[in-house]
């Protein structure tokens, strides 16, 4: 990743109409879509969400608050400072800030520069949490067995050249009489990597080290799947959800009820925002029917990084 490519592929993207022009998808450069984890089958929305999202994560320190809008205002992400072409979009800057169009033009230059210079020196391509994107995660939860288990199979998509090691998290909720203890997991693949390091974040997180069995070129797709056991015999909480911490463009799910132990009633989560788990028994969303082997399934197309999505349940004793 070298600032030079950023700065050409920079410099592409916000002519014209910015990233609300009608192709952003094919003018995004292997670069920037790595900086940002754009995958390659995006569409324009997604992108300005992935680059808007990218650009917000990016302190004062990292890149003051000038420059950030100078970059938001070209690249067409600022709410207020909006136009079809570059050249207007400079001159609201200008306007706004009460500097002259040349002087604005250039603060732009400048901040895409600094930006490019950032990226290119705090982006480690070798970065195992980054450089690749989620197309599908299937995941079956199993309730009908002694321990608790969750079958996940991802298929990834490659966000750069030569991805061989990713990341798998996986935590184990917190129970509702709030007790922390120290949850044991294990982890298991079925298929498709090997886990090579093992760390407990704390008493109930998880992450695994993910090695492929071969580089991944950019563009290029993997299936896996890992199994994970919860162990100790302690309660469990009353759902499972999925917390996207890279792109995912699928999201499905399936509950697999004890015959002897089945709900009073079971209801989708989608979208739900932090502080909002555990649901204290109180359904928040449409209810789901169990079938006649006792499983419940649900869908969710493109969810947001920062939400939380799934299944939750109630239980007579709850």
């Amino acid at each position: 990743m070298t600032e030079a490519d950023l700065i050409a592929e920079f410099t592409t993207l916000r002519r014209g109409r910015g990233l609300h022009r009608a192709d952003v998808h094919h003018r995004i450069g292997r670069e920037v879509a790595r900086w940002a984890d754009i995958p390659p089958d995006c569409g324009g929305a997604e992108v300005r969400r992935l680059v808007g999202q990218a650009i917000g994560l990016l302190t004062d320190v990292d890149l003051p608050a000038e420059d950030r809008k100078a970059v938001l205002v070209a690249l067409g992400l600022d709410r207020d400072l909006h136009a079809a072409t570059l050249s207007r979009r400079t001159e609201l800057l200008a306007a706004d800030r009460r500097l002259s169009e040349r002087t604005a033009r250039r603060r732009v230059d400048d901040a895409f520069v600094k930006l490019a210079q950032l990226i290119a020196r705090t982006v480690d391509p070798s970065d195992p949490e980054r450089g690749w994107a989620v197309r599908r995660l299937r995941v079956l939860v199993r309730l009908d067995r002694p321990c608790p288990e969750v079958i996940e199979e991802r298929t990834i998509v490659a966000t750069r050249d030569g991805l061989d090691h990713i990341v798998a998290r996986f935590s184990v909720p917190r129970r509702r009489d709030g007790a922390d203890i120290d949850r044991e997991v294990q982890a298991e693949i079925q298929h498709g990597a090997r886990i090579v390091a093992a760390h407990r974040l704390n008493a109930v997180h998880f992450r695994y080290l993910l090695r492929l069995p071969r580089p991944l070129a950019w563009n290029e797709t993997h299936t896996y799947a890992i199994v994970f056991q919860v162990r100790d015999g302690q309660p469990i909480a009353d759902h499972y959800v999925f917390n996207p911490l890279v792109t995912c463009a699928l999201f499905e799910t399936r509950v697999r009820f004890g015959a002897q132990r089945r709900p009073l009633a079971v209801w989708r989560t989608d979208r739900a925002g932090p502080g909002t788990l555990p649901h204290r028994g109180t359904p928040d969303g449409p209810l789901l029917a169990l079938d006649g082997a006792d499983e419940v399934a649900a869908r969710f197309e493109r969810p947001e990084q920062g939400f939380s999505y799934g299944i939750c349940w109630r239980h007579q004793s709850d």
